[in-house]
């Protein structure tokens, strides 16, 4: 029995040893596939993302739900020309989800669920100066980098 168990190591190892090594590349990993990203919430509870998120990159794992939430004082900023534009997916990883009602006032709300692997974004901005009166001030960019893994 002793004899059969270290004949089965020895093709074991005999049979790795002559096995090729695995090919690699000098070329960098694709941007649009990501690889290895450690879920941002591994228990794949939705990830709420606000004004503070803004230049994150977050990883999702496959069917997991997004939900970003930007918002102004309505009454310091009462013309919607100065609140958040509506956030806008790019990429083809993140599918939109309807919102289950209007959010408040000075309130930007958008809702996605991570549909595939790969690498995508989401992006908004808003004006800080009222629309009649130009400042001069830059508009105000928000955006967030979403790795799905």
């Amino acid at each position: 029995m002793r004899a059969r168990t270290l004949f089965t190591a020895v093709i074991v190892a005999a049979s790795l040893a002559a096995a090729p090594a695995p090919a690699s590349s000098a070329a960098p990993a694709d941007p649009v596939a990501p690889t290895g990203c450690v879920p941002t919430d591994a228990t794949g509870r939705p990830i709420q993302l606000g004004q503070a998120d803004n230049g994150r990159t977050i990883c999702l794992r496959r069917w997991q739900r997004l939900y970003v939430t930007l918002s102004v004082d309505p009454v310091r900023y009462p013309n919607p020309y100065n609140w958040w534009t509506p956030v806008q997916a790019s990429g083809d990883v993140l599918v939109a989800l309807p919102l289950p009602a209007p959010p408040p006032p000075g309130t930007t709300a958008a809702a996605y669920r991570a549909a595939q692997p790969g690498r995508g974004g989401l992006a908004s901005y808003r004006d800080v100066c009222p629309p009649e009166i130009p400042c001069g001030a830059p508009v105000l960019p928000w955006r967030v980098t979403v790795d799905v893994n």
